[in-house]
């Protein structure tokens, strides 16, 4: 079954993701979503910027945006690298900003236009050996609520859906608007499937998607738990199709192979 892996990074080994691309093509995963990362030297936007460039209609380009940064300064990043082709915007709240802020409009109106993807990273995150950001009060997808209902353009994809403490506010947003949506990257985001959290069976099937923060060689290992997992919850063939890629080659504008 193909697959469209939804959260991806580059390495420091592997800053341009070329030996990754072979790891891809061995288990059908035929495109990926990059993004960029807080972590000084691996991940940078110009690093994913150079691999989209190299690798192109396998990787989509994701750049990553402080919003502690002066507004005008994010949407010309924005500008920038939606210019240069990148297709969504990664987020950290962890570092404490309100998403719901209203100075942050010129942003969301800027996304929108551009009719890029959002993509926060909610819940726990440590960074480095020396700072580490526990779940934060708004790292969760309540906290980004009222730019989803402002802005029905713009599709925001809860990273790790939406953090173990917070999962049950992606089930909810999930629900009620059309824009939103969730990966099930590690730790947390398979966690929930792991643990068979209770309100997973009401999930809209075609609202999750595969993500793995790099899966390397454990895609093989995806390709059985997964399915299994899914049927479960009384997911069928095509609903497993839309999770591993139907979902997100939507939502990248990606045309079946």
């Amino acid at each position: 079954m193909q697959k469209i892996d939804i959260h991806i990074h580059p390495r420091r080994a592997d800053p341009f993701l070329d030996k990754y691309i072979d790891i891809m093509a061995k288990y059908d995963v035929v495109a990926a979503l990059v993004h960029g990362s807080i972590s000084f030297g691996e991940g940078t936007n110009e690093e994913i910027l150079k691999a989209v460039k190299k690798h192109p209609k396998q990787l989509y380009g994701s750049v990553y945006i402080d919003f502690r940064f002066p507004v005008k300064k994010c949407v010309d990043l924005l500008k920038k690298y939606s210019d240069e082709g990148f297709v969504s915007m990664k987020l950290f709240p962890n570092f404490g900003y309100e998403p719901n802020d209203d100075k942050f409009e010129p942003i969301w109106n800027e996304l929108e236009k551009r009719k890029m993807i959002c993509f926060p990273h909610c819940g726990w995150l440590g960074y480095d050996k020396k700072t580490i950001n526990t779940t934060t009060g708004v790292a969760s997808p309540y906290h980004f609520e009222l730019p989803a209902r402002r802005h029905p353009g713009i599709n925001f994809i809860f990273a790790h859906f939406g953090g173990a403490a917070t999962y049950i506010e992606t089930i909810v947003l999930t629900s009620r608007l059309k824009n939103c949506f969730a990966d099930t990257c590690p730790g947390w985001g398979t966690w929930v499937f792991e643990n068979n959290m209770p309100g997973l069976e009401s999930l809209f099937k075609d609202r999750i998607m595969y993500g793995t923060d790099n899966a390397g060689e454990n895609y093989g290992k995806d390709g059985i738990w997964w399915p299994k997992k899914l049927k479960t919850l009384g997911y069928k063939k095509e609903d497993i199709n839309k999770f591993f890629y139907l979902n997100a080659a939507k939502l990248l504008g990606i045309e079946k192979k």
